[in-house]
């Protein structure tokens, strides 16, 4: 760790280089422990320090397994990212905490972020992922799309800890769970000082770059009664980059190829949880309105009209009860509403106003039972039945009034899924299952998953894994090309995980996905028009590695890398933005003990081929953040530059752009202040 900045180093660069918010709030960090010292803390704990880092347990999941374990104990490669390093490292959407985990990289377009996961990001809206937040299901039902940018319901300062599972998940959630799970639990009320008060409220307020302000209010509040009642809103304003130089359209006519003031983001958000015993009502809501400089779907360039909005809410019940301690019986039912509506100009004000305007509803339940038979055999069998009773898309210009498209049909799917965790040796486990699914008018699907997990000593884990899942046409994919049919993907893969003394934990992982009748946009042989096709299909494989330390005085450390192959079965090329090598650094040094934090973090990614022009180079970027805790009780600062080094970096562009690479953004700041009372 020698080479990496240190921390004085970093917080003299982060003064010297910050405009003058971003200086008053790191000055502010740096004294203010002198000035405050001695006051009480307020009810956030300190970020843990080394003892209790040795000491805590491995971390616990929820979603691997559809109960509750540890992540050595899941059928999965998982990675666990908690609040305390959301905080602690400045991470602004959930596309920040996914861009720092090992084998996960990030693409934007300058509307969305698109998640690619061990090589593969085809760069259309994030459909084979599956996204949750509680375990409820955030995919809308039009294109399947997950959303983990600012157009995601929850506020990332509402997160209690991000799961990563890696590998098909088909046998628990069904259609999406194709490359693997996100699932986003919450914050929680307590009685005892939490990250989150048992009574009172936090609010918080940043700015940043670009002319980006945030501010959210929260109220919690734990009742003896075991009434548990959490409220929270959010609203972000941005003026996003003032111009930005895209060469395709370097011509007078296009204002030589630079956008101005078209890359705004603006949001208001809520959420809301009521917990009493058995029974949970949580729900969320949020409008995006997200401005688009990049000209796409061949649209006019440097149009300030064209942009896209986004609507999406929900609302779940759930119920569960435990009948002593070897039976559980869980029940949920929802109900989730999704709008877009994109606007597109033409070439010039003589074209008419292309709108797009896409809406779906659908509603669901489930059902769920989980035994423990004989103390170290764990059975769950469990049903769910979602009901898409409205899509619909439709194109149309808005004056004059000319309709081009209009869509709308209803849906069905149901699932029918059995696992079971069986102690074949006191260290050797055998978790099995198996997910009946029928998605619509598409041939019935079974997709079985089988882990074996052996533990030769109390430190060492080894895990072999199989799984297949698929993912059905969605409802947009379908209104260019009705007979599509599912793609396929089957899953192999080897895990070590190791406890290494006190102080270290690694794994490595060695993985092979095969895929089939991949879906794609193609060019039609007869037509020439662009249409949803399936192909051949694509092969991936590959390793992933990662170290974590846990130091003397609290400096804690994350290392990773990861490389995969991947390659298109029917030219025998490489994927287009899939790049071969991922590096991670994470570095967290405690300036003064549980006040001050110095937290550095480095990511490469390697060149990834475009579909047009020339490749995207390698890159990689530094981010810094300085973070205090209770300098005043209650009170929490932070001061990140992102892109320290303000390196010029490109990723490449989607299936509906003309450009082959989108620029991404060079040095930018964010202040950010935190309150609870």
């Amino acid at each position: 760790m020698r080479n990496s900045t240190p921390p004085e180093l970093a917080a003299n660069l982060l003064l010297t280089r910050c405009k003058p918010p971003a200086v008053f709030l790191a000055a502010a960090l740096m004294t203010g422990a002198h000035a405050h010292g001695a006051e009480p803390a307020a009810e956030s704990p300190p970020i843990l320090s080394l003892k209790d880092l040795v000491q805590i347990p491995i971390p616990k999941i929820s979603s691997a397994s559809k109960w509750e374990q540890t992540a050595t104990a899941a059928p999965s490669s998982v990675t666990v990212i908690g609040a305390d390093e959301i905080k602690q490292y400045g991470y602004r959407t959930l596309a920040d905490v996914l861009a720092a985990t090992r084998g996960l990289y990030i693409s934007y377009d300058r509307n969305y972020s698109f998640l690619g996961m061990r090589g593969f990001n085809r760069g259309d809206y994030n459909n084979r992922l599956l996204v949750l937040v509680d375990g409820h299901r955030i995919n809308n039902n039009i294109s399947d799309s997950g959303s983990i940018g600012t157009e995601l319901l929850l506020d990332i300062d509402l997160i209690d800890q991000v799961e990563v599972i890696r590998g098909p998940a088909a046998t628990f959630y069904g259609n999406n769970a194709f490359f693997g799970v996100i699932n986003v639990t919450t914050r929680r009320p307590s009685k005892k000082p939490s990250s989150l008060p048992g009574f009172g409220a936090e609010v918080s307020a940043e700015a940043a770059s670009y002319d980006t302000y945030k501010g959210r209010a929260t109220w919690g509040r734990l009742f003896e009664n075991d009434l548990e009642l959490l409220f929270s809103g959010s609203i972000l304003d941005s003026d996003g980059q003032e111009k930005l130089y895209f060469r395709e359209f370097d011509s007078p006519a296009s204002n030589n190829g630079i956008a101005r003031r078209g890359d705004g983001d603006s949001y208001k958000s809520g959420f809301g949880t009521i917990r009493w015993r058995d029974f949970t009502l949580q729900g969320g809501f949020i409008t995006r309105e997200k401005g688009n400089p990049t000209a796409q779907y061949f649209t006019g360039f440097n149009d300030p009209r064209h942009g896209t909005t986004d609507d999406r809410g929900y609302a779940d019940l759930s119920f569960a009860h435990e009948f002593g301690e070897d039976m559980k019986l869980s029940a949920k039912v929802y109900y989730d509403r999704y709008e877009f509506s994109r606007d597109q100009p033409g070439p010039d004000l003589t074209f008419p106003l292309n709108r797009e305007e896409q809406t779906g509803e659908w509603w669901g339940s489930e059902l769920q039972f989980t035994s423990t038979l004989w103390e170290n055999h764990k059975v769950i069998l469990g049903g769910e039945y979602r009901d898409d009773f409205n899509q619909q898309r439709r194109n149309f210009d808005v004056d004059p009034y000319a309709l081009y498209a209009d869509t709308q049909r209803s849906t069905y799917n149901y699932g029918l899924f059995a696992q079971g965790d069986f102690a074949i040796l006191p260290n050797l486990h055998m978790n099995a299952g198996v997910r009946y699914d029928r998605y619509g008018d598409n041939d019935p699907a079974g997709n079985p998953r089988i882990a074996f997990i052996f533990n030769p000593a109390k430190s060492s884990t080894f895990k072999a894994i199989y799984g297949t899942a698929f993912r059905a046409p969605n409802f947009f994919e379908r209104t260019f090309n009705p007979d599509l049919v599912p793609e396929t993907i089957r899953s192999f893969e080897l895990a070590y995980e190791q406890q290494i003394g006190k102080n270290l934990r690694s794994s490595v992982s060695l993985f092979h996905n095969r895929i089939d009748d991949l879906i794609s946009l193609r060019a039609d042989p007869v037509t020439g028009a662009s249409t949803y096709q399936n192909i051949l299909g694509a092969d991936a494989q590959g390793v992933e590695a990662e170290i974590e330390g846990f130091w003397s005085g609290g400096v804690r450390t994350r290392l990773s890398y990861s490389y995969a192959d991947t390659e298109d079965r029917e030219t025998f090329l490489r994927l287009t933005d899939s790049p071969a090598h991922l590096a991670k650094l994470n570095l967290s040094v405690p300036l003064q003990k549980d006040k001050i934090f110095a937290n550095l973090e480095f990511q490469y990614t390697s060149s990834r081929k475009a579909l047009t022009g020339p490749e995207a180079s390698g890159f990689g970027i530094i981010n810094f953040t300085l973070f205090s805790q209770n300098l005043l009780k209650g009170l929490d600062m932070s001061a990140s530059v992102y892109n320290l080094l303000d390196r010029d970096y490109r990723d490449p562009a989607t299936l509906f752009h003309s450009q082959g690479l989108l620029e991404r953004d060079g040095r930018s700041f964010r202040g950010k202040v935190t309150w609870r009372f």
